[in-house]
Parts: structure tokens; sequence; C-alpha cells
């Protein structure tokens, strides 16, 4: 909540600190980062990750800084556009020699400059079209060329006509003179430019990655990159990787043919030609993104010759293969595949410039392009320069870079498998070549540990162990955006033994927490806590078939429920956290509170897995809840900052996705109504939003009101008061009181507006006091003191209606008319709650408002509040004397088994009323009148619509509990 604003990638930056990776780093050489510790100290991060693959010579290579260095010193040109260039022609022929060596036999290739992968993507998909364009306009002029031919040999008498016209659409008749042989040609041309409309067709891999440019994000797999652009470029048809017969079907699907016309024998004849509509393939040799999947070598050779017989050009993306990180320079070299196009970037730079290339084979190289395509930084002075020094570092000693690169990636290759053999359970998979490597986690969206299946069924496993790994290895790992379960590896080749080894100790522990499902060593660093955990060693903490307790979730119902409602979450406590995951345990209740905050911006963690409630009425449903990982005292923050928009958005996420789900009724959790408007701020259509307050309202009332009884025969004649008078729930219990009670305690938080809210309160009770007495209906509670006020008197003989506003005249009325108010009592003070026999807690703070100095001798508390912090209190006091009761709670016929990890089932076989308002409305059918929340927003918690709620849930076998 207190974070500097940020400027720049606020929400990633965001994302980042809530694993603590948003670190700022102040020097880098070659594996290793370093920021300052709080004692300004350096410390130094391990970094596997590698620029993302552009650091194939580490961080700061001494011989490309001093170069870099020399550069500038001696005023190199880095702007002389329009000039010669020839260090990018250098740049061109230092990779026509490694082209030459890698793929013998291949013909030279033209060289461009762009200043990043993604746009020498765009510049080889822009190529492709261009070259596409002028192939279909050679072959309109070559067609228009043979029907002028043709033509003219029929009317000079030297070919005969055609006789046959089946390929053109429709019934078109042999033609039999010139004049109709014209019309045939017209025929045909209309043909062929209806064909002609047809836009380029390109294919890409499924699981591909090749930016995320607007041009670029179309070839890219992953929709999360691509569906909201799809409109803005090429349509690309995806095609699975290394299946040679998807792809020649795909081809097939997409040829277009046109016609021409050509002299066979001294007669005019109608043939069909290819028209060039298919634009290229892009491939990644080697797949990052997509998982580090390689291409095989029967893949591309077929690839290659389907290509060549429908002149598709074929792409190779070595943005993140090339530069030699697979063990050769192109790893499209290992399969043997040969691209019409190469695109190079990410290490061509040296880690110093911004440099990427492409590449284009000499007989397809269109001239032309240079002048329809170009970038004012792109073969700048500097990077062209700097790449040609990266080049003759890579290929010095006859490449013994590719060799180390073989080496290094092969030893740690052997290192993980070993790993996997060790922990099969843990370990799914172990990819890769060189230095471009991915260790694959099982699954773990279906864990015990709520925390490791939390963030494995959201995609952010890899994030979580990325940050143990940080934190407590100091090695710095990078995670693979389109495969969730995977550890991306992409050091140098300066990697050493000793660093091996130290990936081998930290991904061993990793291996360890997993297999053990103890959340503890991830959870502890993000806390806030200094120091060492308090356990070294990882304990296991995973189920005992033994023991049924300790089952991650209920077994799901076998038969689809009648109808499905949602819960979004109750706020968690340190204690539901502790519950929901055991090997928390050792955690105090500041860090685990920490960690929520920690993860701010995760609050919307994935829903549990349904619990069926069936009815006596016949129906059945099916609820699920999405937790938010947010605790009471961040809800407070909310408020008192004026951000509750910010819950609001997160809350309307939740809403949507529920309905996605199928539900049609929500309930909201505790706290959470108040920060939405009580539903009304959640505007869905076809969704009943309640936040519960009827059926807690209700409940309450029936427990104390049974508590009190059996001690003092009820409200009747006693004071009641209600510490939260000012909220929803508070005013509603306030309200319904005083028709029982002598006098009512109206008790806030002292806040700004909480006056406000509690005088809205106060003449709302006399509001419903004027009509219980205008209706004759005054015999019990503050109805029956007020009746001899002379105001009301008055108001009496003057025949006045019940529903004429009058709440606000009755309460200036008592002002003036007393000096102390002997009907109710609006107050700050929680002392004056000692004047209750009588007392709700309703408040939502987060830490206890009630001890034993507050509560009178004999008092009856009903606690509404969280999960009972006026009952800690209470106890902590010794006051045997207090009458405790659990308000707002209800019991499940049914048997349905609620865990209470959920944080809405105090005991087994109990619901808290909130949620168990939320069923009842589903198994009802229909929010209808008795909804709190009903589909327009949150009305009035009157009296009826109380226990018209607490009547329908008893129909449905929930019952208030009363101990």
């Amino acid at each position: 909540m207190n974070a500097p604003t940020r400027y720049a990638e606020a929400l990633l930056t965001g994302m980042l600190g809530t694993f603590g990776l948003d670190v700022q780093y102040v020097r880098a050489e070659q594996n290793s980062l370093y920021y300052l510790d709080d004692t300004g100290t350096e410390v130094p991060v391990l970094d596997l990750i590698g620029g993302w693959g552009s650091l194939m010579l580490g961080h700061n290579h001494p011989e490309i800084v001093a170069y870099a260095k020399e550069l500038l010193d001696t005023g190199w040109p880095v702007h002389s556009q329009h000039s010669a260039h020839p260090v990018a022609d250098q740049v061109g022929a230092v990779l026509n020699g490694i082209l030459g060596r890698e793929f013998p036999g291949a013909e030279p290739y033209s060289i461009g400059f762009a200043n990043s992968g993604a746009e020498a993507v765009e510049a080889a998909v822009k190529h492709c079209e261009f070259d596409r364009v002028l192939r279909m306009q050679s072959l309109v002029r070559e067609i228009e060329w043979h029907a002028d031919v043709a033509l003219r040999a029929v009317r000079e008498g030297s070919a005969a006509l055609p006789d046959d016209t089946s390929l053109l659409p429709g019934e078109v008749p042999v033609p039999t003179t010139v004049e109709e042989f014209a019309g045939v040609l017209g025929a045909m041309a209309a043909h062929n430019l209806s064909r002609a409309g047809a836009g380029p067709v390109f294919f890409a891999l499924e699981r591909a990655f090749h930016g995320k440019l607007m041009g670029s994000t179309q070839f890219t797999y992953n929709p999360l990159f691509r569906a909201a652009f799809a409109a803005l470029g090429s349509t690309v048809t995806f095609v699975p990787a290394n299946d040679a017969a998807a792809f020649e079907k795909a081809v097939a699907e997409h040829r277009v043919t046109v016609l021409d016309v050509e002299v066979v024998h001294g007669r005019v004849t109608l043939v069909e030609r290819a028209f060039p509509v298919i634009a290229g393939l892009i491939v990644e040799p080697i797949q990052g993104e997509g998982g580090i999947h390689e291409l095989t070598e029967e893949f591309g050779a077929r690839v290659r010759r389907i290509c060549d017989e429908v002149e598709c050009p074929i792409v190779v993306d070595e943005i993140q293969t090339g530069m030699g990180r697979t063990g050769r320079f192109f790893a499209s070299s290992h399969i043997g595949l040969l691209g019409d196009y190469y695109v190079l970037g990410k290490s061509l730079g040296g880690g110093i410039a911004k440099s990427s290339a492409i590449l284009v084979r000499q007989s397809r190289y269109r001239p032309e392009f240079e002048l329809v395509h170009s970038s004012t930084f792109a073969k700048d002075g500097f990077s062209t320069a700097i790449a040609l020094r990266t080049l003759d570092l890579l290929e010095a000693d006859d490449g013994a870079a590719y060799a180390r690169a073989a080496e290094r990636g092969g030893r740690i290759l052997g290192m993980l498998r070993e790993l996997a053999a060790e922990f099969p359970d843990v370990v799914a998979d172990v990819r890769g070549r060189g230095l471009l490597i991915g260790l694959e986690f099982a699954d773990q969206s279906n864990a015990s540990s709520p925390i490791i299946r939390g963030k494995a069924q959201a995609g952010l496993l890899v994030f979580q162990l990325g940050s143990y790994l940080q934190a407590v290895h100091r090695i710095r790992t990078g995670p693979t955006a389109s495969v969730p379960t995977m550890l991306r590896i992409e050091p140098s080749i300066c990697i050493s033994d000793e660093e091996i080894d130290r990936l081998r100790t930290g991904l061993t522990q990793v291996c360890l927490i997993l297999r053990n499902q103890d959340a503890l060593p991830l959870v502890h660093p993000l806390t806030g806590a200094g120091g060492p955990p308090p356990r070294v060693e990882s304990a296991d903490f995973r189920p005992r078939r033994a023991d049924s307790a300790v089952r991650a979730e209920p077994a799901a119902p076998t038969e689809p429920a009648d109808r499905r409602v949602a819960l979004i979450g109750y706020p968690l406590t340190p204690d539901l956290l502790r519950e929901a995951d055991p090997s928390l345990a050792d955690l105090d209740d500041e860090h685990l509170l920490g960690y929520c905050r920690r993860s701010e911006l995760l609050k919307d963690l994935p829903a549990f897995a349904p619990i069926r409630f069936d009815s006596p009425q016949g129906t059945s449903v099916d609820l699920t809840v999405y937790p938010l990982l947010v605790s009471l005292r961040q809800l407070r923050e909310y408020q008192v900052s004026g951000q509750t928009f910010l819950i609001g958005l997160d809350l309307d996420r939740r809403v949507r996705a529920a309905k996605a789900d199928g539900c049609d009724t929500v309930g909201l959790g505790f706290g959470l109504g108040a920060v939405a408007g009580h539903g009304r701020a959640l505007r869905v259509p076809g969704i009943t939003v309640t936040p519960g307050s009827a059926l807690t309202v209700g409940s309450a009332l029936a427990a104390v009101r049974h508590a009190a009884t059996e001690r003092s025969g009820g409200f009747a004649g006693s004071t009641v008061a209600v510490v939260g008078a000012g909220g929803r729930i508070g005013s509603a219990l306030a309200v319904l009181s005083a028709r029982e009670a002598a006098a009512i305690v109206l008790v806030g938080s002292g806040r700004s507006g909480s006056a406000d809210r509690l005088r809205a309160t106060e003449q709302w009770i006399y509001q419903e006091a004027w009509a219980r007495i205008a209706a004759g209906d005054a015999a019990t509670g503050l109805a029956a003191a007020l009746s001899a006020e002379p105001l009301i008197t008055g108001w009496l003989a003057e025949g006045r209606a019940a529903d004429e506003p009058s709440g606000a005249a009755i309460a200036a009325h008592l002002a003036e008319a007393h000096d102390v108010n002997p009907y109710v009592v609006v107050t700050d003070d929680p002392l004056s709650v000692r004047r209750a026999r009588v007392v709700f807690a309703a408040h939502s703070s987060p830490v206890p408002v009630l001890d034993g100095k507050h509560l009178a001798d004999g008092a009856v508390l009903g606690d509404v509040s969280f999960f009972g912090t006026g009952a800690e209190s209470a106890a902590a006091a010794g006051r045997d004397d207090v009458r405790y009761v659990r308000a707002g709670v209800l019991s499940v016929s049914d048997g349905a088994e609620v865990p209470r990890a959920l944080g809405i089932a105090p005991n087994a076989g109990e619901l808290l009323a909130g949620a168990a308002e939320a069923v009842t409305l589903a198994l009802s059918g229909d929010g209808g009148p008795a909804s709190d929340g009903g589909r327009s927003g949150a009305g009035a918690l009157t009296g009826e619509r109380v226990q018209a709620m607490v009547d329908l849930a008893r129909r449905h076998g929930f019952e208030t509990v009363t101990t």
C-alpha cells in the first residue's frame, strides 16, 4: 500500500516484487550480478538467465568492453546513415563464412540489420511478403502475355481454338469464333482476379515464440501474447512441430491456382498455375519459450522438400539458438535444415550493443526491399562494430567457444538428469542442447500444500521456486512463459564447475521442498523476516493415507449438481494460513501477514474444489470458493486510504470467473461487501450477488436471543450494545434488537465518517419504531417507550402515516428534550458497552476491540466479527461470567464436509451465515426478494427480509447454532 510510485512497467515490477525478484543490480561480470544489501555491501548472484540468451560471452566481457570504450574514445561514427558501411559488409562476410562451413555448398546470403530480434523477424516477414507480391505480379504479367500470344495465334490461324473449358467455373461453352475465345479469356481473367484477392498465408509452429511486436506477435503461438492483437497483422496458420504430414496437409489446404493458356501442338489449351499465396514458414530449431523442444532431422528434411515444391521460403529463427549457444553457430545445422532466411539477435551484440540481423539467400533476395524498409538505428557504426568483434571472439581458436558451450551444457544436462533420477516424482523432464536448457517439474496443481498448489494452478510456481533460489541460494533462473512448469537455464560459456555444483545444491533443495510439500522455505523469504527460517531442514508434510484429515480437498461428487454457487473467499488470517498449510506452523502472525502483504498483486488465487450441498427440498448445489489472499488489515487499509476500488477490480474478476465456471449466484466473504457496495458495485449480468448480511443478522439475533433468554429472559427491558453499529450488519442488529430492548448503545470506531453512519443507524431505529407505533404494534422495546414522548403522541393525534420519514425529526426532538438520550446512545467509547447486558461485536477490525473491562457482569457477548476477535479478548481477561456466543454460524444438515481451511467452517458440520446465504439462494433457484443483494444491489435489511432469509435457509436444511 505504501510502495513508491513507479512509472516504468509498474505492474511487471510489482509482480516481480511479489516474489522478491525486484532487485536492483549495480554491477555485473561474467555469470554474476551484484546488488547492495542494507549495509551497502555487494552481494553476488549467479545469473543463469543470461539476458534471456543474450550473454553467450557473459556480462561485460572485458575485450568487448575495452573495444566499446575504444570506439567511443576515438570518436567512431555511430550514426552516419547514407554512407558506406564496410564493417557491416565484414559482419556479413563472417556470417557467410560460417554458413558455408556449417552448410557446405550453401549459396551466399545478403545481410540486413535491425535493433532487436522481434524487429528482425518482422523484417524477414516483410521481405517474404515483398517477394511474394513481386512473384505474384510477375505471374500476372506472364499470364497476360500468354493470353495475348494465344489470341494473336488464333486470329492468324496458327493455333486452333480450345476444345475444353471445364477449368473455368460455371457453364462456359467451348468457343467457336475468335470473338467467343476473347470472351473465354475475359472469363479467365475474372476468375484469376477473384483468386488474386487472397491474402498471404504464413505458417508457424505450435509452441513458437517469435516476439511481441505488432507483426512478430502474430507468429507467437501463446494466445496470451497474440490474441488481443490478432486483427492487426497477418493470419498465421500454426502446425504441430515435428509433424511434417500436418504441415503438408495445411499447405495443400491453402494452395490456390489460377488459369493460364498455352499453345500445345497447334491448339490453345487452358492450364492451372500455382498462385503464390503461401508467403513463408518460420521455425525455431529449438523452441525456447515453447519449452525447449528440438526439431528433428526428419522433420527438417521433409519440410525443406515440401517448401521447395510450393516455393515457400523457410525463415529460421536463430535469435536465441544461434551464436553458438547449442554447440554450433547455427542450431539448425544440427538437423541439416538450411533456411532461405536466418534471423539472429541477442548475443550478436556481445552483451553490450542492441543488434540483430537478417540473412536472405541471394537467389531469393530482392534488392528493391532496401528502398521500402529501413531503420534509423539499424546498421549503426557502433553496434555493427561490436557485432564484428563478438563474432571474432566466437570464431577464435577454431570456434573454441562453441566446443565449450557444448561441453558446459553437457555437464549441466548430466547433472540435471542425475537429479531427475533421484527425484522422479518431482522432475518431469530435462531437455536442451548446449547452453539452452529446460528443467520441467511435475505438475503440482493437485499438491497437498495449498501454497504450492495455488501457485501451480495460477501458473506461477516457477516464479515461486525462482524466488527461493534467488533469496536463499543467490541463483537467478528464469521462467518459460509458455510452459509454466519449466525452469529455464541459459548461462554463458564462462560457467564454472563450482557454479554448476552450486546450482545442483539449490535445485536439490527445491526438489526436496516439492517432494515434502513443505512451503515454509518458499514463504519465509517473502515474509519480511530477517535471518534464518524457523526450520533449516525441509520437513515432510505429505499426506498419509491413513490420515484422512490431511487430505488436500474433499473428493468431487460423481453426479453434477442442479446449480453452481460461488463464494469470493473470506479474508485470510494467520490461523487460517497455518491450518490450510501445516508447514507454515512455525511462522508467527506478523510474518504470515507480511507474506499476505507481499502477495498484494496475487489476491485472486485459484478456486478450490467444489463442495456439494443437498437440500431436503430435493435440490443440490456445488459451492466453489474463490479465495483472495488478503487480510482484514489490508482490507481496512484499502478503506482508510479510499482505494477500495482496487479490491473491487479483484472482486469483479472473480465474479466473472465464477460466471464463466457456470455459477449464477455469488456470495461475498466477510468484509468484502463493505468494499463492494454490498454487491451494488459488482455489475455482472445474470449473476445474483449477496454479501450474506440478511442470514448473518437473522442467525446472530437468534443465537444471542437464545443465550440471553437462558440467562435473563431475553432482550426485553435490557440495554443492547452494538460495536460496529455503523456497518451494514451492525446497524441492522441494532434496529432489530430495538424491537425488544429498552435502550441501544451504538459504538463506532471514531474514524472519519463513523459518526455520520451511527447517526444514520440511530435515525433508522427511530423510523422503524415510529412505523410500529403508527401501525399499532408498539407493545415492546423502544417503540413502547417512545410512545409516551410528546412528539409521538402529537403525531398520533394528527394521524401521520407510518411510512413518513420521521427518524431525523425524532432524533432532533430527543436531543432537545433530554440531556442524556434514554433510548439510543451514540459513542465511539468502548467503555459505554459496560451499561449493556447484551453486546454484539459486529466490527471488522483486524485486532480485538473489546476486552474484559468493557463487559458488564454476566453479559452475553454475541460475536459476529471475523472468527471471534472479541472472544479472544474476553477469554484473555478470564471472565467466566461472560456468556460468549459465536453468532452468525449455522449447522449443515446434509453432512457436507467443508474444510476449515476455506475460512467458512468454524467447526465440522457448520457454515458461516454469509456462505450459507449464498448456498441457500442457489438451492432456492432464485435470488428473489429474499436476497440481500439481489440482481440490482443491496436493499435495506428489514426485519421482513431477514426473517424471510432465515425461513428460507431453514427449509433448505440450515439451522442457527446457539452455542
